[in-house]
């Protein structure tokens, strides 16, 4: 007990020791940002009593960041007051911040301007001029004209007369030259490359010379030959400019070639190793192939069901390797809720339940509810994304649901069977067939809307194209789809149908912070005989997937106010987009459409 009062008292005395530290005469900087800036180098002073030398150190610290951060010639004076505080007394003296910058010699100088600004400490509000940062960023705004293709430019930055708050302003000077064009690119290996790489440098000969076109091309020559076996090849790059024209040069050591001679598996507790194997069955006694088997890799890894992977190699010394795969299990099962609003849907809540890995086969089961101001859905699935050992996806789902739309409700209930693949990096397909059942209940006269108690089955065949640069926002290229299929509608009669929809859409950028996006639709439903198409199978326009300036549904024909849908269709999109700030961005659209009953 004793030796417990003994330490508080000495814990007591070294906190009433403890200096405090107190700046005034600071206008270009608050106190606290200063002080948490430099708060490591003063934290061992703060833990001590305050005397002359303490206080002369922390006086020394604080004019040495100042000089280093816009203020060269402050000077800090120390003094201990009667509380034990270090009182540090600032005269900043002459501040030398930069002020605003302005680019000549381009038409969109907002980049141009970042990297200038990123050369000088700071932040946005106090960026400070210290040692080389003017050069420095003059060098990263010719960086910035060289990755654009520009590899001749030149930047002057020249300081201008101090603005009434004393910063100084400056005018940064582009002179960007001629758009530099890539000549044919020469290899210099003892292995020559293959006609394959041979076609794609040909198809780059006259293309802009711009950092990110060297850069594919540089990552195209080193997988090439890793696809062909070179594990531990090593590539130098370089580069010569003539007139115009960029020639680059590439040295390549081919290395050790690598055959695999044996593939393990390690980790595995649920999931059955055949169903892992299966993905890696070919590469024994092949050359390897590191970027195909990190891409099986990736596939394996998007099913969720594992949280790590890791592949080890071994050489042998007959120039073969022994792979292992260690892969760690996730946790595959799980529930999710989720919840929302819709203009057409009102409020939407969910709930889910999800396993990754079923059986240990490495399927997909899905099973949810959900629940909105237009109905119910319930549904299952379960999808196999290797369906027969191969790369595809074979999803089988059963649902149920209830929507009660303008002029008319439903009841469905039914399932789907769809294949799918992938064909190459850019084309996609997948066959499908969907059978349900569907009791229609409706105000508007039968003759208008059809069977109302029918089962339709319909074979689709979908195809897509995709050239975006990112599927979810994307910011440049093109995609097109086309959707067919056969159907029939079995009620009182049978009334088949043939389906057809097709779209493009092109996306591309206006300036540093524009971009446009224009995209056409249009399709038909034509159906057999003299009968009418039952009303939920027909199209409807509308809303904001179609056309924004139309309430959902409400585009096309009607009955006393309520939408009847039709057969024929197109919609046009045009819009603008333009960042305002951050994540902030404005658009700007125009939609045009039209829906008619008749094919």
């Amino acid at each position: 007990m004793r030796r417990l009062f003994t330490s508080l008292l000495v814990a007591l005395a070294a906190s009433s020791q403890a200096a405090k530290i107190d700046i005034v005469g600071l206008r270009s900087y608050s106190e606290k940002q200063l002080l948490e800036s430099i708060a490591g180098r003063l934290e061992y002073i703060k833990k001590r009593e305050a005397i002359p030398h303490r206080a002369d150190d922390a006086a020394f610290l604080v004019e040495s960041y100042l000089h280093l951060h816009g203020l060269p010639e402050a000077i800090v004076n120390w003094s201990i007051q009667a509380n034990g505080t270090i009182r540090l007394t600032v005269n900043e003296g002459p501040p030398k911040f930069l002020g605003a910058v302005t680019v000549a010699g381009l038409e969109e100088p907002e980049k141009a301007i970042e990297q200038f600004q990123g050369a000088f400490p700071g932040n946005e509000e106090s960026r400070a001029f210290v040692g080389d940062s003017q050069n420095s960023g003059t060098s990263r705004v010719i960086d910035l004209m060289n990755s654009q293709g520009y590899w001749a430019a030149t930047a002057v930055a020249t300081p201008l007369p101090r603005d009434a708050s004393g910063r100084i302003p400056m005018r940064v000077t582009v002179q960007r030259g001629a758009l530099f064009k890539l000549a044919l690119p020469k290899i210099e290996s003892s292995i020559p490359p293959g006609p394959r790489l041979s076609t794609q440098l040909a198809s780059i000969n006259g293309s802009p010379a711009t950092s990110e076109t060297i850069l594919k091309i540089r990552k195209s020559v080193h997988d090439h030959y890793l696809k062909r076996g070179y594990a531990d090849s090593t590539l130098e790059m370089s580069k010569e400019t003539s007139g115009s024209t960029l020639q680059l040069f590439f040295k390549l050591k081919a290395g050790q070639k690598f055959t695999v001679r044996s593939f393990n598996i390690e980790g595995l507790i649920k999931t059955l190793p055949d169903r892992v194997r299966a993905r890696f069955k070919n590469i024994v006694g092949q050359d390897f192939d590191e970027e195909k088997i990190n891409e099986s890799i990736k596939k394996l890894t998007s099913t969720g069901a594992f949280s790590e992977t890791r592949l080890s190699k071994t050489p042998t010394p007959n120039n073969e390797l022994d792979l292992t795969l260690h892969l760690k299990e996730a946790e595959a099962r799980g529930v999710s809720f989720s919840g929302g609003a819709g203009s057409y849907e009102g409020v939407i809540l969910g709930a889910r339940y999800y396993d990754r890995n079923v059986w240990g086969r490495l399927q997909n089961l899905n099973a949810g509810i959900e629940f909105s101001g237009i109905g119910i859905l319930g549904e299952a699935s379960l999808t196999n994304p290797y369906f027969l050992d191969r790369d595809l996806q074979y999803n089988r789902r059963f649902f149920t649901l209830t929507r009660d739309h303008d002029g008319y409700s439903k009841w469905e209930t039914g399932f789907s069977l769809e294949l799918s693949w992938d064909y190459g990096d850019h084309y996609s397909a997948t066959v499908g067939f969907t059978n349900s059942y569907n009791t229609i209940s409706s105000s508007i006269p039968s003759f208008l809307t059809g069977q109302e108690d029918y089962a339709v089955s319909r074979l689709s065949f979908y195809q897509k194209y995709d050239r975006r640069d990112n599927a979810v926002l994307p910011t440049k290229g093109w995609v097109a789809d086309l959707n067919t299929s056969l159907g029939v509608s079995l009620g009182e009669d049978g009334v088949p149908f043939f389906d057809l929809a097709a779209g493009i859409s092109h996306y591309g950028r206006l300036g540093e912070k524009g971009g446009y996006a224009l995209g056409f639709r249009g399709g038909f439903i034509k159906p057999g005989g003299d009968e009418i198409l039952p009303i939920d199978l027909r199209k409807f326009l509308g809303g904001s997937h179609t056309i924004r300036s139309f309430p959902d549904r409400e585009v096309g024909p009607s009955f006393d106010g309520d939408p009847l849908g039709g057969t024929s269709w197109w919609v046009a999109n045009a819009e603008y987009t333009h960042q305002i700030a951050g994540p902030v961005q404005g658009l700007i659209f125009v939609d045009a459409g039209a829906l008619s009953p008749d094919p």
